[in-house]
Parts: C-alpha cells; structure tokens; sequence
C-alpha cells in the first residue's frame, strides 16, 4: 500500500470514521490526516502504522470523496461565489506560511492571530476556512459555503394559518397557502386539463380549475382563489417531465425530440465499415430537366452511407425517387463502387486516395420505411450484411448521418439557385421554384464535391479519440480516421465483384426484344450478341418476347442482360437514334416521357381544331368555284369537253406564264376580273375550246 495526498482512508470499525492524508513528510515516515466530518484538528501518525492497519484489513480505502462538488459555476449563487473568494484569498495567506507550521498548534496559532489583525476577521472564522479547506478536499471548491443545507431543499413547507412569501405588490389580500387538498385539486387540473391535450396551456388549464373547483371563492371571496403563479410552481414541482411530454406530445415525439441522448454511436464499433448508417432527406432546391431547363422537376431526396467509426461517407445517391429500398439500394451500391470511376461519369476527376472506400459494411443501420422490406432479404441473405432499423419515428438513431445533412445546408444551400427557405408559401415571398437552374446531374456534381471536402477537410467536433488515436496524433478528420482504421483495424473489411455487385444491389427489370432493339422505357438498345444471333430479324419475323435485365438508374447509356452468361452480363448499348437519353438518369427520362404524353394530349386538341377549320375552309372554297362555274357555262357537249384536255392543259401553262409574267412586270397581284390583260387569256382560252369542239 502506497500513501498518497488527499487520500481518504476509512476505519471498518466506524464507517462514519474517514480521515484525508493532507500532509506526508518528505521522508515518507509521517504524515497528517483530519477526520472529514468532525470538526477537529489534523493529527499525527506513522505511515508505518497506516500501512499495518491497512494489512490487518483494518482501514480501506475509500474511492468516492463523500465532500466532491460537481456543481458548475452556472449552479452557484452570487454571494455563494463571493463567500468563497474571500475563503479562498484567506487559505493563500495562510498557506504562504508553510502547511507544515499550520500543522503545528503553537504557530498555526500565531499565524491565525496576525492574519486576523491584518485581514480584520476573527479567528473563528480563518480557523473554520482552514478546518474547511482541510477536510473538504484542498481546493477552492472546498471552500464554498453550505448553502444547499438551508432550507429543507426537497421538502415540503408546513401549512398554517401564517401566509408565506413575500406580501403582494398590487392586490391588498394575503392569499392563501397551499395545503395538501389545494394541491390534490392541482394535480387533478394537471391531469384532467393540461395532460390530456399538448394544445392546452397552463394558464387555460389554470382557469379550468377555477371555473369547476373555485366557482363559489369566485363569485364571494376572489381572495381564497389559488394565484395562478402557485398553480404553475407546483404543477412544475410535482411534474413527471417525460411522463407529461409523452401525455402531451405523445411516445413518438418524445423520442424525437426530449429522449436522454447518454451514448455516442461511435463507442458502439471498433473498426471502419463494422457499422454503417444510411438516410435519407429531401434535399431543400428545385432542380431543372436535363433536356428542357424550363421544366422544373422538383426536389431531389439526397441519400447517404456513413462510416460511424471513422464519419467516412462511403456512399451516396441523388434521385428523384424515394425513399425507398430500390433507391436506397443504389446508394449501398455507391458504397462498394470505385469511387474514382464513379465521379469520372459526372466530369469530376479524383484520384482512388481521395475517396478510399469500395468494401461492404458489416451492419447497415436504416430508417424502417427505407430498408425493413422483403427486399432487404438480398443483404442479409446475398451478402451477409446484418441490418439494424431504427425504432419508428427514433430519426436520432441515425444523428451521425443526420448531422451532415445540416453540415450540407449550412455550407451549399445559400449558394443554390432554387433553394428553398423557410418562408416557403408564406404570402409576400418569392417562389423559389422559378430560380432553379440546376439539372440533376449538376446538383449531384455539387454533392460529390461537399463530400470530397467532407471527408478530406472537415474537422469533426465532439469525435472522442480513443487511447490508440491520442498517441498515434490522428486527427479528427474522416479520411484520417479511415487510413488508420485501415491500417490497424481492417481485419473484417469485404470486398465484392462488380458482377456480384451488380446483381445483388442494381434494381432487376424486364425488357421487349423488338425489331426496332431491345427496348425498355420506351429506349432501344443493341447488343453484340442481339445482332451475332439475328434477334432482331427473328422479332420481326415472329413477333417481341422478354428478357430480364438490371440497370443502372444513375444513367441510362447501358442495360445488361442477365441470365445469358454463367459469370457476366450481356451489355446493351444505346441505338445511335437514341442518344438524346445519353448521361441521362432514368428520373429525367421518365420526366421526358410524361412530358411528351401531356404535349400529345394538348396537341390532339389543337390538330382537331386544325382540322375542323381546313374543312371549313375547303368547303368555302369549293362553293366559290361552283358558283364561278356557274357564271362561265358555255354550250359545249361533253365530249368535246374530254376532248380537250389536252389542248386546255397547255393553254393554262401558257396562261400561268403569262401571269407571272404580268405579275413581275407590274410587281403587284392582279386578280381583279376587269383587267384587260385577264380578259385577253379567258377569251384565247374560249377560243381554245370552240376550235376543239370543230
């Protein structure tokens, strides 16, 4: 057994007998104790005997100091404070002449005496400081008064006829005090009107119990009414917090947004990838269509894989679908994909140690409406990832990847074009709507760009590093975290083919074999194998059938086709026609599509109007001609008529010639039947026909 300063030592034949070693001689031979409760001197022993009563398991040491203070200083009064700053100036004093003289009677108290003179305090009062600071623990906080021993703290003040509390300021009636029956009808108002209803406040609850309890006090004697400030302070002294939240509020907001956050996620895992959370949020900015910018689309829903132990994104995904198990399944593929690859398709160049991470999770934590489906069987089963949902409405569960979505506003959002504010539909605000001027593709540009600086810069607060973190001097940056767990924790880390990877976390769909391609959302695809084994001429021939595929929603360049080879896919290429779909997500080809139906729908309208109005037209000029007709008859017979086909058609090509002639010359359209050059062409033509009917 070693004796050391401020030990406290406990005699087993009294456990109210504990004494504080506040003095060892350098020697290690004496040292000095004082007993923490009784109001004595220190005394004098042998660490010899100490150490023999501690082998004949007399004494023991005592591992919680009965006198710690761990009030902070928001939990101290003001004249608390002051009494010990001035305890705590006269202890320095003291102090300043050696503990060893203090220790002993005839110069502690020649000490105490001049201080006293000096300071003008008595001597009671320097030897109570220094008994204090002695038994208490030797520190400033040992000299704090007893405050918290006044006045029954906890308990309930008798009830009598004299009032208490200070006299009213504006109202010469005493008031009454609160007896236990007033305090039974307290707690039924809490229950019966405030508990039930979170759109009930105190003070209707308050008038409640005056109108059914205090109808008569009312009405004769206002003076015996309980003031509502003594219905509020012992409502609020008698409350259960959480119990009243939950009546209130109910389970599912209290869980939310009042449960006691006593654990960190991260003391939860070892290494990196043992636990990954995924969520996800609706991303607050109105992006564009990549093929008509004027088309607003909508908000994106933003999804995100996080490593709990290094805060690593690992995985991301930016649709316009969700949330759901498919989309999120995407965002899981993320995780396993070459990230360096991954942000060439979006023009955005990296090298691998930027964003280090393609390795499946040992355990996804997901929201039960993304993840908790039929579907999640392939993880579990396929891959061999374990999934934890989080309770209902417990989003807290997930407050890693939570967090970073607020990061994420904070930082980006003041510069989006289309964001969306608060305000939102607030009458006299602007439509936020109309200034989106980002596609889909140039908003997940600006994701991959947050999260590049996320996981390469981003200095994470409140990160607590373990031992082995503190002495290798890793910072709290999530790339860091990562290359260490790397290095020093990566016994479990998986990796998976991209065939496999494919397979288990790509949505599957079927496809129509046709003769025009393979197609699926209404887009053609052609195959090396499609054209080596003639499928388009046999659908042509003898009619479409299915394939299954998978695909990748992000973009639609390529779908592959599944079941053809025992350890690949089939891939499928665009149509040269159809590259307006190049790079483009199967969100904005949908869009497209929906898009065109509605402008065939209105167009159908408007080409029925169209024609409605050509018949129109046709028919006034067909009763035009028959009534010219009319006029211009000429005794012919009809066979002379048949005749002169012939003849007629050259007289009318000479005709137009001339016209057009006449209609250069004079630049001006003549069509006024008078025209004396008019007249001169329908009398050649009249004697055109007489001649054919000689």
């Amino acid at each position: 057994m070693v004796i050391s300063l401020n030990q406290l030592i406990q005699y087993k034949y009294n456990p109210n007998h504990i004494e504080r070693v506040i003095w060892i001689d350098e020697k290690y031979q004496v040292c000095y104790l004082v007993n923490i409760f009784d109001d004595t001197l220190p005394n004098k022993k042998l660490i010899s005997d100490i150490e023999e009563l501690f082998a004949n398991n007399q004494i023991e040491l005592v591992q919680n100091d009965p006198w710690a203070c761990l009030d902070g200083e928001s939990q101290k009064s003001e004249k608390s404070l002051s009494l010990q700053n001035q305890a705590w100036i006269v202890i320095n004093k003291l102090l300043s002449n050696g503990v060893e003289n203090l220790l002993v009677s005839v110069r502690r108290n020649k000490i105490i005496n001049n201080l006293s003179t000096e300071m003008e305090l008595s001597r009671k009062t320097i030897l109570k400081y220094l008994k204090r600071y002695w038994k208490r623990g030797m520190t400033k906080t040992a000299l704090l008064p007893d405050f918290r021993n006044c006045g029954g703290k906890g308990k309930d003040k008798s009830s009598s006829n004299v009032k208490r509390g200070r006299p009213r300021e504006l109202d010469d009636s005493q008031g009454i005090n609160i007896d236990e029956e007033t305090k039974k009808i307290f707690r039924i108002a809490k229950e019966r009107f405030y508990e039930k209803d979170s759109n009930i406040s105190l003070r209707f609850a308050y008038e409640q119990m005056i109108k059914e309890f205090y109808k008569t006090e009312l009405e004769e004697s206002p003076e015996l009414l309980p003031t509502y400030k003594q219905f509020v302070y012992w409502v609020r002294k008698e409350q259960d917090v959480s119990k009243t939240i939950i009546h209130r509020k109910g389970k599912r907001h209290f869980d939310l947004n009042y449960r006691p956050l006593l654990s960190s996620a991260s003391n939860e895992v070892r290494f990196p990838l043992e636990k990954v959370q995924i969520d996800s949020t609706v991303a607050d900015v109105y992006l564009v269509s990549e093929f008509n910018r004027n088309w607003i689309i909508g908000r994106p829903i933003l999804y995100f894989c996080k490593d709990v132990w290094s805060r690593m994104i690992v995985g991301i995904h930016v649709s316009l679908d969700g949330p759901n198990f498919e989309q999120a399944r995407i965002a899981l593929m993320n995780m396993v994909e070459n990230k360096e690859d991954f942000c060439k398709r979006y023009d955005i160049e990296i090298e691998e140690s930027d964003w280090p991470t393609a390795h499946l999770p040992t355990c996804i934590v997901a929201d039960r409406a993304e993840l908790l489906s039929n579907a999640s069987n392939i993880l579990t089963e396929e891959l061999n990832i374990k999934i934890e949902n989080s309770a209902p409405y417990r989003g807290d569960f997930k407050s890693i990847v939570e967090q970073h979505f607020r990061l994420l506003n904070i930082q980006v959002k003041p510069l989006l074009p289309g964001a969306v504010y608060s305000d939102f539909n607030k009458r006299g605000t602007k439509d936020y709507r109309l200034a989106g001027k980002l596609t889909l593709k140039e908003f997940t540009q600006i994701v991959i760009k947050c999260v590049l600086y996320y996981n390469n810069h981003h200095v994470i607060e409140r990160y607590v590093r373990e031992k082995d973190l503190i002495e290798s001097d890793i910072e709290a940056v999530p790339i860091k975290l990562w290359n260490w767990g790397i290095q020093n924790r990566a016994g479990k880390l998986r990796t998976i083919s991209k065939e496999l990877m494919m397979l288990h976390l790509l949505p599957r769909a079927t496809a129509t074999v046709t003769g025009q391609g393979i197609k699926f959302k209404n887009i053609y695809y052609g195959s090396t194998l499609a054209l080596k084994e003639q499928w388009f001429v046999k659908a042509r021939l003898n009619g479409s059938w299915k394939v299954d595929i998978t695909y990748d929603p992000r973009e639609m360049n390529f779908i592959y086709l599944r079941g053809i080879h025992r350890n690949s896919f089939e891939k499928c290429s665009l149509l040269e026609h159809q590259f307006r779909y190049k790079s483009k997500s199967i969100s904005d080809v949908e869009y497209l599509h929906q898009y065109e139906k509605i402008q065939k729908s209105e167009q159908k309208h408007q080409e029925l109007a169209g024609k409605i109005q050509l018949m129109g037209d046709v028919e006034e000029i067909i009763k035009k001609a028959e009534k010219q007709s009319k006029k211009e008859v000429v005794d012919i017979s009809k066979s002379s008529r048949v005749k002169g086909i012939k003849r007629n058609r050259q007289y009318e090509k000479e005709r137009l010639l001339e016209e057009q002639r006449l209609m250069k010359s004079t630049n001006s359209n003549k069509e006024n039947s008078n025209d004396p050059d008019l007249l001169l062409i329908k009398k050649y033509q009249k004697k055109g026909l007489e001649r054919s009917d000689e």
